[in-house]
Order: C-alpha cells, then sequence, then structure tokens
C-alpha cells in the first residue's frame, strides 16, 4: 500500500481522463471555498480556511522530500524545493496569515502565470494513487485558488506597480536559483534547459535565448492578467463620479434624475 502511494509508477497520460478530473476536482473545492468565503463566512473565519488550505499545500510539497528520503531516492538535482511554485507554496501560508496585501500581489502574477502552463501542459509523469499526483495537483492548482481568493473574497486588487514589482522579483529569484543550478548541477525553474516534452518552451527557441523570450511572455500575461483590474478600477471611478454627482444635486435642493 505505501509502496503504491510512494513508488514512481510513470504511467500519467497527458490529457488523459486523470488529466481532467483532478482539475476538476480541485477547481471545484476552489469555487466552493470561495463561495462559502464570499457569501456564507465572517473575517476570522475566511482567514483561517484559506491560511489551512495554503498550510495543507506546503505541506504536501514538503512531505516530497521525507517520501524520497524513505524511498531512497532523493535527488537534490530535482526534489529541493526550488522551482518556482514550489518556491511559492511554501510562502503563501505566511502571506494569508497575515493578510499581507502587497506580498500577494506579487505572489498573484507569478501563480497565474506560472500555473497555467502547468495546468494545461503538466510535466510530472506520476498517476494516481501515487503521492506525486497529489502533490503536484494540490500545488499547481491549490495556488491559483488562494490568488483568486484574495481578489474574490478580500476584494484585493493589483495594479501596474505591482506587476512591476512581480517581475523585479521574479528575475531575481531566477538569477539566485540560476547559481543554485550551477552549484547543484540542475535544472530547477527551467533556466539551463527546457522542460521535456512539448511545452510553451517548445516554440520559444533554444537555451539561452528562450529565457529572453520568456521575458516577452511575462510581459503580455503580466498585461493579460492586469486587464480585468484595470477595469473594475474604471468602473469604481465611474460609479464614484455618479454618485458624487447626484450628492451636488441634492445638496443644490434639484430635482435629483433619478428620483421618479
Amino acid at each position: 500500500m505505501i509502496d503504491s502511494i510512494l513508488a514512481d509508477n510513470n504511467t500519467f497520460v497527458r490529457f488523459g481522463p486523470e488529466h481532467w478530473i483532478s482539475l476538476a476536482v480541485w477547481w471545484s473545492i476552489g469555487i466552493i471555498i470561495m463561495y462559502l468565503g464570499r457569501n456564507q463566512w465572517n473575517e476570522t473565519q475566511q482567514k483561517k480556511c484559506i491560511f489551512y488550505f495554503a498550510l495543507i499545500i506546503a505541506a504536501t510539497q514538503l512531505f516530497k522530500i521525507f517520501a524520497r528520503l524513505y524511498l531512497g531516492t532523493f535527488d537534490i538535482t530535482t526534489d529541493l524545493p526550488l522551482e518556482l511554485c514550489n518556491i511559492m507554496s511554501l510562502i503563501m501560508p505566511f502571506i494569508m496569515l497575515n493578510k499581507w496585501r502587497f506580498g500577494w500581489s506579487i505572489m498573484f502574477f507569478w501563480i497565474c502565470a506560472g500555473t497555467a502552463q502547468a495546468m494545461v501542459t503538466p510535466t510530472h509523469i506520476e498517476a494516481f494513487p501515487n503521492y506525486e499526483a497529489l502533490r503536484y495537483w494540490a500545488v499547481h492548482v491549490g495556488l491559483p485558488i488562494i490568488a483568486i481568493y484574495g481578489a474574490v473574497v478580500y476584494g484585493w486588487r493589483v495594479t501596474w506597480k505591482d506587476a512591476l514589482f512581480s517581475a523585479i522579483g521574479l528575475n531575481l529569484i531566477a538569477l539566485v536559483i540560476y547559481f543554485a543550478n550551477l552549484i547543484f548541477d540542475s535544472n530547477y525553474m527551467y533556466l539551463n534547459a527546457k522542460p521535456p516534452g512539448v511545452t510553451i518552451y517548445s516554440i520559444l527557441g533554444p537555451w539561452p535565448w528562450y529565457i529572453l523570450s520568456l521575458e516577452g511572455v511575462i510581459f503580455i500575461l503580466f498585461s493579460l492578467l492586469l486587464i480585468p483590474f484595470e477595469w473594475l478600477s474604471y468602473l469604481d471611478k465611474k460609479n464614484e463620479k455618479a454618485i458624487h454627482q447626484t450628492k451636488a444635486i441634492d445638496e443644490n435642493g434639484e430635482p435629483d434624475k433619478f428620483d421618479l
């Protein structure tokens, strides 16, 4: 039983039933959490739920190390939590526990831009009931659930300034991981070679030029992520202006055009 959960089976089929079922199950959980957080829970319940949810995701990530050590298959070049999504999974519990909007805004861009490709073209090869299958989907669907939760439940929004700080932070993280790859002879964040199989990296050119291509992709993705927030800000300003105009009319004693 333990071996079936921990030992590699290499039987996952991309775009197969397990792929779509995993996405459906995790996103169903996310939608329920966001609905309850927005419509049913008080502030304390909102905070506790998303913190514990983030903590569970972090625990699944950390457990991978112990599972590999137990099996005697731990590989420093692949099993350290140095992939971007793995790093974020360990940071998000702290951010959500403290309701740190700025930290969330930095992670929001990393999460949404980074996990989209991981959900559509997953790179893991282990199928259920293998633990790695659970960990992969917990991290790569759980993180965007947390990111969207901040916007839907807490009403947090991101700005162009947040996007700029996020891009700068991402490049700094990449620089640190690049040197870690040189030390460990690894390829975390795929900075030293492309990931196996057909992914978005396949159309970005050879190494190292695809690193530069990724900067362009980041700019496009971050800009797209900003569009709904910019639209909401526009609507807020428009509504605020209408409210001020209505108050001005009322104060001048003139008929309110909205009254019947």
